[in-house]
C-alpha cells in the first residue's frame, strides 16, 4: 500500500469545497424548514448542528492534509514531536530502541517517516483556537496573518464540543439538567464563511508542491 500524499491545494479545490458546498445546503435545508412553519425548530435547528460538526470536520481535515504536505520535509524539531510509527497512537512521543526499527529493515527513512506522520495524522483533533496555533507552528506556518479567524474558529469548535458531548446543552455535568442551546442559520454562515476565508489565507500561505 503507497503512502498516503497530499497537495494541500488539490484538497482545495477538491474535499474543502464540497464540504463547504454541504454546509451551505444544509443551512439552506434549515431555513426550508423554518419557512414552512412546521410549528416545532428543533429539526431545524438540529440541521443547523449537523452543519456545525461538518465544518468542524472540515477544518480538522485541512490541518490533517497541511501535515502531510509539511512535515515530510520539516526539520528534527518539528518531527521530534511526532511518534514514530511502530508505537501505540499517541500524541507523546517516546524514545525509539533499537528493536524498534526490526520490522522497518530495507526501508527508505523517508517511507518510515511519512508512515510515522500518516499515523499521527490519523489521530488529530483541533478543539480550540490555541491547538490551532500549535498545529500551525508545528507545520512551520506563520499564525499571525491568520489571527483574525481563530475567534470565530474557537468559538465554532466549542460549540461543536457542547453539541456532540453535551447534547447542546452547557451543563457538562449532567446536560439533561439544561436547556438546548439555541442556534441560527447567521451564526453557523459566519461560522462557514470564517473557515473558508482562513483556508483561502492559509492556502496562499502555503506553496503549492508539483510532482506529487
Amino acid at each position: 500500500e503507497s503512502l498516503r500524499r497530499c497537495d494541500m491545494h488539490d484538497f482545495t479545490n477538491g474535499e474543502f469545497a464540497e464540504n463547504i458546498s454541504r454546509v451551505s445546503n444544509l443551512i439552506a435545508a434549515s431555513k426550508t424548514l423554518v419557512a414552512q412553519n412546521i410549528g416545532d425548530v428543533e429539526p431545524a435547528n438540529d440541521v443547523l448542528r449537523a452543519a456545525v460538526v461538518f465544518l468542524h470536520s472540515s477544518l480538522e481535515e485541512i490541518i490533517r492534509n497541511l501535515y502531510l504536505h509539511r512535515l515530510p520535509s520539516a526539520g528534527a524539531e518539528s518531527l521530534n514531536r511526532v511518534p514514530f510509527a511502530a508505537h501505540e497512537p499517541s500524541h507523546r512521543p517516546k524514545n525509539i530502541q533499537l528493536g524498534d526499527l526490526l520490522e522497518y529493515q530495507g526501508q527508505f527513512v523517508e517511507n518510515v517517516i511519512r508512515e510515522s506522520i500518516n499515523q499521527y495524522v490519523n489521530t488529530l483533533n483541533v478543539n480550540n483556537a490555541n491547538q490551532l496555533v500549535d498545529c500551525l507552528k508545528l507545520a512551520d506556518v506563520p499564525h499571525e496573518p491568520l489571527k483574525q479567524f481563530f475567534e470565530p474558529l474557537d468559538s465554532l469548535m466549542k460549540r461543536r464540543h457542547q453539541i456532540v458531548h453535551q447534547m447542546d446543552r452547557t451543563n457538562e455535568l449532567d446536560p439533561l439538567a439544561s436547556p438546548i442551546n439555541s442556534i441560527d442559520a447567521n451564526t453557523v454562515g459566519a461560522w462557514s464563511a470564517a473557515l473558508d476565508g482562513f483556508a483561502n489565507a492559509l492556502f496562499e500561505a502555503v506553496p503549492a508542491t508539483n510532482g506529487t
